[in-house]
Order: C-alpha cells, then structure tokens, then sequence
C-alpha cells in the first residue's frame, strides 16, 4: 500500500544521509521527465504518420544535467544562501530571490543550452554564445514570471533540507519549457 507518509520519511532520512546524491537523482529524475514531457507536447501532429519518435539521447542529456549539474549545484547555492541570507523575513527572502534571478538562473540556463548543443553535435563556443545572446534573456524574462513566486514559498514557507525537492517539483514545469527553447532551432 503506498503511504505518502512513509516516502516522505523515507526521502528524508536519505537527504540526512545522503543529500547531495538524493538531491541529484531526484533533479535527474525530474530533467529527464520533463524533457520526455517536452518531446510528447512539441511531438503532437494531426497525423500519426508525422509523429517523430522520442529522442532519448536529449532526454538522457536532460537528465545528466540534473543528476551531475543541477542537483549538486542547488544543494551548495541553498546552502550558501542560507549562510549568507538567513532568516526568512520578507528583506531577506527578496534578496534571496534577487541573488537567484541574477547569478543561479542565468549561469543554469547557460549550462543547459550548452549541453542541448553538445547532445545535438552542434556545440561550439560561438554557437554557444549565439544560443545565450538570442535565448538567455527570453528565457530570463520568462522566468521573472515564475521563479520569484516559487522563491517566495521556498524561502518563506518550507525548511531549507526541503527546498531542493519543492523546487525540483516546480523545475518539472520549467524544464519542459527551457527544453522546448534549448532545442527549437534544430527542430525548425
């Protein structure tokens, strides 16, 4: 019988013993879900005789930066913004945000496009750079809509070991899109 109780309990004592690699398999589950999300929204013609088949190599990428970037990444950025930031009065959960939205956020999309080019063959450093100048500040933008909300609960409302997990758990949207954004050049 499944006890969300029992996971929990379960997920918690892995992030006592474990975090970094709880904290990574859970952003690689999530990466790689949300790209397989991606792939079935964007793959959805008229005619199934059009209908192109999964791509698992980008979802496998998709992944990767989840489990070796992502999770890792966000348990020291947690960690080190607490130190510097803590409490959780509405000062100091604005400035955690303001620190997200201008070094985390930008530095992980960054890190995204470049491994979406790597899994297609077509990374270099000046179709990186090209990726960051042409998509970095949509993506930017569209992130103001919805990072400083999530921000707002995490910092505000949820203990700092859970934070990673809460913001996973929104990373499934956001990742859906970025992964549409990372890899509509090739598709066009």
């Amino acid at each position: 019988c499944f006890n969300i109780y029992s996971l929990g309990k379960v997920y918690g004592n892995a992030l006592q013993t474990r975090p970094i690699v709880t904290k990574s398999v859970t952003a690689c589950f999530i990466f790689a879900l949300s790209d397989y999300m991606a792939q079935s929204l964007d793959n959805n013609p008229k005619d199934d005789n059009q209908k192109k088949p999964t791509n698992w190599i980008r979802t496998l990428s998709s992944a990767m930066v989840g489990l070796l970037y992502f999770g890792p990444a966000a348990h020291y950025w947690y960690e080190m913004i607490f130190k510097i930031l803590p409490g959780t009065s509405l000062i100091s959960t604005m400035q955690k945000a303001a620190l997200g939205q201008l070094i985390f956020g930008p530095s992980f999309t960054c890190i995204f496009f470049a491994t979406s080019l790597l899994q297609a063959g077509a990374f270099t450093p000046g179709n990186w750079f090209r990726k960051i100048r042409e998509d970095l500040p949509t993506a930017w933008a569209a992130g103001l809509g919805f990072w400083p909300l999530v921000d707002l609960i995490s910092y505000s409302m949820i203990k700092p070991q859970w934070i990673p997990l809460f913001v996973n758990t929104c990373s499934f949207v956001w990742t859906i899109y970025l992964s549409w954004i990372s890899n509509r050049d090739k598709e066009e």
